[in-house]
């Protein structure tokens, strides 16, 4: 189901190896080339022309459980190739201790008795079950596969080995290096790298999966470098550069001959005879309903269209499949700097450098030397961010500016090429009471009851969002900001393109929906594919983790690792 960023990867691999794959996306298809017509901010970054309506893909928002949720827009767009088309594309690789949160925070916090208020707040915290070293071959099939530039920060346990003074050197060690260098710096990220280095901190160029010129990969499909015409994220790319679904993997997939790609069909219930998923349910773009049979079906839509196809197919995972839901709420900062010009507007939002000293448990003596009600778990990336447009920044005023009028507009004549704005996600941590359900009263046009999401901001992500703010600030201030103002504290959303959990994989069938390899436990030839998954967020983007973790269920799948009448017995053989 889908033909995005999670089953894009599952698709061509299985194809590839002479099995028969149908992918029913819900989308239409819009060809490449289409988006050479026109480098439009209002039509898709502003009105969101790619983004399903309410009608097709509903979601309801509530941050109490007692109360009626309320409608929220989607975020994600609807097309083949889904949130990879018009993604920013930073890539990056999670660290080793994100896949064993629960056991690293025990063995750095655990004396200390800091870890209590976690407890009380429910925080759900666990290990993922496989870890870094087993996902490392796949990040870098996914890297090399789609196309993505950086520095290595640690090459095989020597750190910045290529140049001192570039990567991340608070990475886990990969293996080779990158297919090709990061994006090239703009004034933005210069700025933002100076305030880092006064600072002592550590700034690197952002990876991103965007060519920085020709590239071709081992699919052997040939894509063109970035113009840096700032027309990114939120836009699918207008020469292919930006790497997708949609242009590094369709061609691949549709070379085999064993692939087939049947675009705006909506997928409406999983059918099931006994413990075995026999097909699927659709509706196709002329209303006329389908069953398409499957031997192996697996849901590589986003997040919510997965959670709640399952719910309405009756498959619970005995109570699991809903809980741990989490997302993003971070802070903002913005800063004008009025001795020189940012030119923000100019090249990709990826065009950026960062500093991962605050992520992780990477500043942790400095959080236990806080008081104890500021001390936080955990942490988050924090970079510039670059495509500046007008229409993204109006809002972007300093209190005591008005929002209309001639003094809003002076403000904006005079320093919009002089903005600034850091991007300070942190890592929201899983609670018993973000949940993904079915709501009661909104359904879709199908019939199908909305995804209904309930979700708090809880004591952690508060602290750990004023720290964040904090830091923020002090490099911006570092770098000659004259005026620096934003939200220090996290604001609940339902939707923000980083949203995971609801089908947890795990070791215990009592504790998880699905294993390591999101094979669903008590439907053992149905696999949940994507942020779903997911146990744990960390401070980075997911997207590059959801390709990896893609790669190797395809993986299993083709060299026959994976058990599909029993989901323990595919657990066990892989270790989790």
């Amino acid at each position: 189901m889908g033909f995005g960023a999670a089953s894009g990867p599952i698709a061509v691999e299985l194809a590839r190896a002479d099995l028969s794959v149908v992918a029913l996306e819900r989308g239409p298809y819009r060809p490449q080339p289409e988006f050479q017509q026109g480098l439009d901010g209002l039509r898709y970054a502003t009105r969101g022309e790619l983004i399903p309506r309410f009608a097709d893909q509903p979601l309801t928002f509530r941050t109490d459980p007692s109360v009626e949720a309320v409608p929220r827009p989607n975020r994600m767009p609807s097309l083949v190739g889904g949130g990879s088309v018009t993604q920013a594309a930073y890539a990056w690789r999670y660290g080793e201790d994100d896949f064993r949160l629960k056991s690293a925070l025990r063995e750095r916090y655990g004396a200390t008795r800091r870890l209590e208020y976690l407890e009380e707040d429910g925080a759900a915290i666990a290990d993922w079950p496989l870890t870094y070293a087993e996902l490392e071959p796949y990040y870098e099939q996914a890297e090399y596969a789609f196309g993505v530039g950086g520095w290595p920060g640690n090459l095989r346990g020597q750190i910045r080995p290529v140049n001192p003074e570039e990567g991340n050197p608070f990475e886990a060690p990969r293996q080779n290096d990158y297919p090709f260098r990061p994006l090239r710096d703009s004034p933005t990220s210069l700025t933002f790298r100076a305030g880092a280095l006064q600072l002592g901190l550590h700034p690197f160029h952002s990876p991103a999966a965007i060519n920085t010129a020709r590239y071709t990969s081992p699919y052997g499909i040939t894509r063109e470098g970035c113009t840096y015409c700032g027309f990114c994220s939120g836009h699918a790319c207008w020469n292919g550069a930006k790497s997708s679904a949609l242009v590094a993997l369709l061609p691949a997939a549709e070379a085999t001959g064993r692939f087939e790609l049947r675009p705006d069909c909506h997928v409406v219930r999983i059918v099931r005879r006994g413990n075995r998923a026999v097909g699927v349910e659709y509706v196709d773009g002329t209303g006329r309903a389908w069953m398409q049979p499957g031997e192996i079906i697996i849901l590589g839509a986003y997040t919510f269209q997965n959670v709640r196809l399952l719910l309405h197919s009756g498959i619970t995972g005995g109570g699991q499949v809903g809980k741990y839901f989490i997302n993003r709420a971070g802070p903002l900062v913005y800063a004008v700097f009025p001795d020189r010009y940012l030119s923000g507007y100019a090249g990709p939002g990826a065009q950026s450098q960062s500093v991962d000293d605050f992520n992780a448990e990477n500043a942790a003596e400095e959080k236990l030397a806080l008081p104890a009600d500021d001390f936080f778990v955990r942490g988050g990336v924090i970079y510039s961010i670059g495509q500046r447009h007008p229409l993204e920044c109006y809002r972007q005023a300093p209190p005591g500016i008005p929002r209309w009028g001639v003094t809003f507009k002076s403000f904006l004549r005079d320093n919009y090429l002089r903005l600034m704005a850091l991007y300070l996600p942190g890592e929201p941590l899983p609670y018993a009471s973000s949940t993904i359900d079915l709501d009661p009263v909104h359904r879709d046009r199908y019939g199908v009851p909305a995804a209904r999401v309930t979700r708090q901001a809880k004591r952690n992500e508060i602290r750990m969002a004023r720290f964040l703010y904090r830091k923020g600030t002090e490099m911006l201030r570092a770098a000659g900001a004259s005026t620096i103002w934003g939200r220090d504290l996290p604001v609940p959303v339902a939707t923000m393109t980083h949203d995971v959990g609801g089908c947890r994989m795990g070791h215990d069938p009592g504790r998880s929906a699905v294993n390591g390899y999101g094979q669903l436990w008590e439907t053992p030839n149905l696999f949940v594919a994507g942020g779903a998954v997911f146990p744990t967020l960390s401070g980075h983007n997911p997207t590059l983790t959801i390709w990896a973790l893609s790669f190797r269920l395809a993986d299993a799948l083709r060299r026959r690792r994976v058990d599909l009448r029993d989901a323990a017995r595919s657990a066990s053989a892989a270790g989790g």
